[in-house]
């Protein structure tokens, strides 16, 4: 026996197999509208064409007109330029930024157009009204929402232009007036507001006045402005009087320094002033001369001790009598002119002191100026704030006045109504593109659902291409079978004695297929011959033995030595399929050791290349038995010994049972039935996939032809193998169908074939088996 296989075997098996139960991707998508495509052409088609009608009947039975006019606003209610302004006539009319949106459904409710409804319906009573739509139409990307004003396009749609073309015209004129009676009312509004905040105006601005007043009262002062700068000029003054006395105050120091070194001279003395106090008055200071005798007495005897110098010598008497003079004179000359100094030094002082208080005295009294500034800058602005509202308010109310009294409304038609004369819908392009769209919708939601509710294999591509194995060959539907497989009978001899007619020609027919699949079978393999396989199914019913029986049939006709195994130890059917007794088979061999296989296998009548073991009594337990090493050492035996160039094995169908793969382990390879128009599409792929699991050898498949279409679900029911061994495959009648009305005799004379099809009134006759047979043509035609 061959090892079980690895989990990281059954990790690497492909996936494949469980996407027929899974969810549609993409590639299987195309597949079900490949397969499909007939139906979901007609469908798309019919639904196309279906959609143009109905947009054509629509068109002239039901257009759809579409006017409109262009409408230029400045808002009534919230437009930024109105008279007011700015400050209590702004605050008066509300301004602020137009709320778009909100105005487009204003204009739509039925608070405006209700009376356009109205009138209408007293025009056009059997007309239904048409439909009025407000946009902004569009002034460019960049450009931010409309502040005031904007561009409207008001449009109507509707079945009737004329009723149009008057609703709009109606509409119009209900806009316009709409604006203007919402202009007099915010204007009313306004009046209304400005005469209740009058009063208080007037009295806040009574009152800042009379506080004014109190102010300057207060603190005697006009214009506290003037005045501070009056005091910061005349503190300035006093300064620089002040550094004129200090300056002529340190000259009299060294003066007096210079005199009392006894340095006198005439030019030590001058006279000079310093003023002092406020504007108009002034204090003098002088300083003399002292004694100007004596120093004009004291120069004159300075020059006469010089002249003496230049003439006498040192010690004479006349030189120190004029140098003794001379020196009794200075010392009362100096203290002359130190008291002098002393005097108008002391004046100075007392005159700096003066000027030095006043200084003080203006800047305290500019110190308070800020506080007072600041007191009555405050109540300047208050009172000017106050006098602009009242100014604002009289302007404003006489402005709003003057805007009621006008009867201009607002908004301006800067397009005026017009309807076009072609219908805009139904639009021809606009149905067929819709049929279209809707039509590949349609489409493909029919050949989904229908390959949901017939999900079974068509034709061998489709297997092939799914199912990712090697398609060995195909076995076309042949009529002569359908009546023995559903009595689970064959007769040879029916076979071979039917040389003529159309039993002869479909003879031909799978015999051809036959070697076909015999030729694949001999090229699997170029290093070592295929010697043993077992033929298999993935549910019953799928005509696997009948298959095999053909298979081995034709091989014996060529000339090669068969053997048929039956292993199908729970239903066996091969010794009925061929006429054979089943009194003795596998079972007894693989149940008594002593008996050898030889003994009782039995020669196929009439074909001498071709013998058969069949199946035996029923065993307990088949699969036991199946999976013995007496199992593997009978088929061993039977491919070593028997010198048969193919020994065929008829196994049980894969989905429910172990039987198969247990027996395809000790061959050369299993084959996998797939009846087409019968299983469904998952069951092959998950028969695959337990057959690669339990490690057997799978060689391809081989599709089979079935013209009757039945579900999966009822390809699956009634395997019934019941716990006590006694059940049965369940029996699933196939309804034959041949081409609508049609009868085919073939006549092989000479290797020519003629055809003849029989006419007349048997094929225009809707009898009930014609209307079944061409019910069941045209749903093979459409599923393609």
């Amino acid at each position: 026996m061959k090892p079980a296989p690895t989990a990281a075997t059954i990790q690497a098996l492909p996936q494949e197999a469980d996407s027929g139960g899974g969810g549609l991707n993409l590639q299987s998508f195309v597949k079900v509208l490949r397969r499909r495509r007939r139906l979901f052409l007609i469908t798309v088609a019919g639904v196309t064409l279906a959609s143009a009608l109905v947009t054509v009947h629509r068109r002239i039975t039901a257009p759809v007109f579409l006017g409109g006019f262009t409408l230029l606003l400045s808002d009534p209610v919230n437009e930024a330029r109105e008279t007011g302004g700015e400050g209590i006539g702004s605050v008066a009319q509300n301004l602020s930024r137009v709320d778009v949106p909100t105005l487009i459904n204003v204009l739509q409710s039925p608070a405006v157009l209700e009376p356009v409804y109205l009138e209408i319906a007293k025009r056009y009573p059997d007309s239904p009204p048409p439909s009025i739509n407000v946009s902004l139409l569009s002034t460019g990307s960049g450009q931010q929402n409309i502040l005031a004003s904007g561009v409207l396009r008001v449009e109507g749609k509707g079945k009737d232009a004329d009723v149009v073309r008057s609703a709009l015209q109606l509409t119009e004129k209900a806009y316009l007036d709409w604006a203007l009676t919402r202009r007099r009312e915010k204007f009313t509004e306004g009046i209304r507001f400005l005469d209740e905040q009058s009063p208080v105006l007037r009295a806040k601005n009574n009152e800042l006045q009379a506080e004014l007043e109190r102010f300057r009262t207060t603190h005697n002062v006009v214009e506290p402005v003037g005045e501070a700068s009056g005091l910061s000029t005349e503190a300035g003054s006093l300064r620089n009087k002040l550094l004129a006395q200090e300056a002529e105050q340190k000259r009299l120091l060294r003066v007096r320094a210079d005199v009392a070194s006894g340095r006198l001279t005439t030019t030590g003395f001058s006279s000079g002033s310093a003023d002092s106090g406020s504007e108009g008055s002034s204090t003098s200071v002088t300083v003399g001369v002292p004694n100007q005798s004596k120093l004009e007495e004291l120069s004159r005897l300075e020059a006469q001790i010089s002249e003496a110098q230049s003439t006498y010598k040192p010690g004479t008497p006349i030189l120190e009598n004029l140098i003794a003079a001379r020196d009794r004179l200075r010392p009362e000359l100096q203290r002359k002119e130190l008291e002098t100094i002393d005097a108008a030094l002391q004046q100075y002082g007392e005159t700096i002191a003066s000027t030095r208080q006043q200084i003080n005295q203006l800047d305290r009294r500019f110190k308070l100026q800020p506080a007072l500034l600041r007191e009555y800058e405050d109540l300047q602005r208050r009172l000017q704030v106050s006098q602009e509202n009242l100014d604002s308010y009289l302007k404003s109310r006489e402005d709003f006045q003057l805007e009621i009294a006008q009867n201009n409304a607002p908004w301006r038609v800067i397009a005026p109504s017009t309807v076009n004369s072609v219908p805009v819908e139904p639009t021809i392009s606009q149905g067929l593109l819709q049929g279209l769209l809707l039509g590949l919708v349609a489409g493909t939601g029919v050949a989904y659902l229908r390959d949901r509710l017939d999900h079974v294999f068509h034709s061998p591509s489709e297997v092939r291409d799914e199912l990712k194995q090697p398609l060995l060959g195909h076995v076309p539907f042949i009529p002569l079978f359908e009546s023995v497989q559903q009595q689970k009978r064959f007769m040879l001899s029916e076979l071979d004695s039917s040389e003529v007619g159309a039993a002869g020609y479909q003879r031909f027919y799978y015999q051809e297929a036959i070697r076909n699949l015999y030729t694949s079978l001999r090229f699997l393999s170029t290093d070592k011959p295929v010697r043993s396989v077992a033929v298999t199914s993935s549910v019953p019913s799928e005509g696997k033995s009948l298959m095999l029986v053909l298979l081995a049939k034709t091989l014996s006709e060529l000339g090669k030595r068969v053997l048929v195994v039956d292993m199908d130890l729970r239903l066996r059917q091969m010794h009925n399929r061929l006429g054979l007794n089943n009194l003795e088979g596998v079972s007894n061999l693989l149940t008594d050791n002593s008996r050898h296989w030889q003994e009782l296998v039995q020669d196929v009548p009439n074909y001498p290349n071709w013998q058969v073991l069949t199946a035996g009594r029923r065993p307990p337990d088949p699969a036991r038995l199946l999976s013995s090493e007496r199992m593997a050492t009978l088929t061993k035996e039977l491919v070593e010994q028997g010198n048969y160039d193919l020994v065929l094995y008829d196994t049980p169908p894969v989905l429910g049972l172990a039987d198969a793969t247990l027996v395809a382990e000790h061959l050369d390879g299993i084959l996998l039935v797939v009846s087409l128009n019968k299983v469904g599409r998952n069951l092959p792929a998950e028969a695959i996939r337990r057959i690669q699991v339990a490690g057997a050898p799978l060689l391809g498949v081989v599709t089979n032809a079935r013209v009757a279409k039945t579900t999966a679900a009822s390809a699956t029911e009634g395997y019934g193998y019941g716990s006590n061994y006694g059940g049965r495959y369940a029996t699933n009648s196939l309804d034959a169908a041949l081409d609508p009305g049609t009868a085919i005799s073939y006549y092989h004379n000479g290797g020519e074939s003629n055809v003849q099809k029989q006419s007349g009134l048997a094929k225009v006759v809707p009898s009930r088996s014609n209307l079944k047979r061409w019910r069941q043509g045209l749903k093979r035609w459409i599923d393609g």
